[in-house]
């Protein structure tokens, strides 16, 4: 089930909701155990079984580690947690590598004459780079001491199974949110704004992201056709069409989770105004970013096991796996971690709040668009041609691939999407001048602004209705 769909606005979030509400305060785990599941097994029932495995799996680790934190037995909490990592791992390296390091040693034996094999095909569970991040952080801060396991095991299930970020994100984190698990605040006020929030995500991914796909789908497609006009405006289409389906996802899960009482951390900060990778990776999936900075990068640095560059550079190709079991993620993240040493060697690395300049974001913006076409093909070969096109070793071309392969409504939507990213990122910049804070994000709608939102997201409705199936682009992570 996907949050841009008729079954889930219509049946079953008014029927999630009402059952929650009605609730007391001690069954609502309950409650959202029971959905969250319905909502997970809509895709496939037989992955439940594994993603209810995983949740008992770390809750167990979890009050074995606690006992023995408690009792002073620190080497016999650490095997336990190495014994916990190594599950959840090998669990997550199953299902979304096992058929690319196949691949990749039938490429390395065929040559040397060595009977190849091969292995069936694995479907990767929906949304399980996700949740086993979530476990990893939960047996992980109670190692650290910096939250308490709870003794319920339907408030781990919970916790786990919270159907708002329950497919792609933003990632939790035990530590930030074991609080609002135990005790948390119901109002009206929170609810109206998890309301709006969650039209604003809708309005993105309905209206605009899906609006672009067309185009997307013409650029990804175009292979070694590709030509340099086709491959830039293309490049910029995919860009915009992933920032708004993505920060629509997360929109919508942060607005679904204060309606029930949560505050789950961001996920992005207008991340086409950075002015430097190091600053892009700051305010783009940012609870990807914290998780990799705590639980990677920190441990890797602190231990003395690799110095600060070298672990950022291991942190940022792990990031590029994390994101697909490819050699295209993993040059994208190699460059990502290579980019951001220089940045660092040269001084030139801006931080969220450093005062915005035009060049500095151009040039930021030049290297983002050198690596994502590995980002965006997913494959090294099909990148190879489109870095091909880029150079315009096709030929210079024209538009006439989407002028002709789109309507216009759809090249309409392009502009839609760059005045959006404009606004935004300028009410972002004036923002940070005038108060000197390092986040901007919705805090209240009244007045024009909310009748703008509730007419955007009555069209999106009828837009809704008129579309196919739509998933989310992040739900193949």
């Amino acid at each position: 089930m996907i949050f841009a769909s008729n079954v889930f606005l219509f049946l079953f979030l008014p029927v999630f909701l009402l059952c929650y509400y009605i609730a007391k305060d001690h069954w609502r785990s309950y409650v959202i155990v029971l959905g969250s599941y319905l909502f997970y097994a809509w895709w496939r029932p037989d992955f439940l079984l594994l993603f209810v495995a995983i949740s008992y799996w770390n809750y167990w680790f979890g009050l074995r580690i606690k006992a023995r934190v408690d009792a002073g037995e620190k080497k016999i909490a650490f095997r336990l947690l190495t014994v916990g990592v190594i599950g959840n791992l090998a669990t997550l390296g199953y299902f979304k590598y096992a058929n690319f390091g196949a691949d990749v040693l039938v490429a390395v034996l065929e040559p040397l004459g060595i009977n190849t094999f091969t292995l069936e095909h694995i479907i990767l569970p929906l949304g399980i780079s996700f949740y086993v991040f979530q476990a990893l952080s939960y047996i992980v801060d109670i190692y650290r001491r910096n939250a308490e396991p709870t003794n319920r095991f339907v408030d781990f299930a919970a916790y786990i199974a919270l159907f708002p970020q329950l497919i792609a994100g933003p990632i939790l984190r035990y530590s930030l949110i074991d609080k609002q698990l135990k005790n948390r605040t119901h109002s009206l006020e929170l609810f109206s704004l998890g309301a709006c929030r969650f039209m604003l995500g809708f309005i993105k991914k309905v209206l605009i992201a899906d609006s672009l796909a067309p185009m997307n789908t013409l650029f990804i497609g175009g292979g070694g056709e590709l030509q340099m006009a086709d491959a830039w405006f293309g490049l910029l289409i995919s860009a915009l069409q992933l920032y708004f389906d993505f920060s629509g996802y997360s929109d919508m899960a942060i607005g679904l989770g204060m309606m029930m009482g949560f505050r789950f951390a961001e996920n992005f900060n207008q991340p086409y105004i950075a002015q430097s990778i190091t600053e892009f990776w700051q305010r783009w999936h940012m609870t990807l970013a914290d998780f990799l900075r705590d639980y990677v990068y920190m441990p890797l640095v602190r231990k003395r096991l690799v110095g600060m560059l070298v672990g950022l550079v291991i942190t940022m190709v792990l990031s590029g796996l994390w994101h697909g079991p490819s050699f295209a993620f993993i040059f994208w993240g190699l460059f990502f971690g290579i980019a951001m040493v220089i940045e660092r060697k040269l001084g030139i690395a801006t931080k969220v709040n450093t005062p915005y300049n035009f060049w500095r974001n151009a040039r930021c913006m030049f290297l983002l668009a050198s690596c994502m076409p590995l980002f965006f093909t997913g494959n090294l070969p099909h990148s190879l041609q489109v870095y091909q096109a880029l150079i315009g070793l096709n030929g210079i071309g024209s538009l006439d691939l989407y002028w002709f392969g789109t309507s216009a409504m759809t090249m309409t939507f392009t502009l839609i999407a760059l005045l959006w990213i404009v606004i935004a990122g300028g009410i972002n910049i004036r923002y940070y001048a005038s108060t000197g804070k390092d986040s901007y994000f919705m805090q209240h709608v009244s007045g024009f602004g909310a009748l703008l939102l509730w007419v955007g997201f009555l069209l999106t409705l009828t837009r809704l209705a008129a579309n196919s199936f739509s998933p989310f682009l992040y739900f193949q992570f």
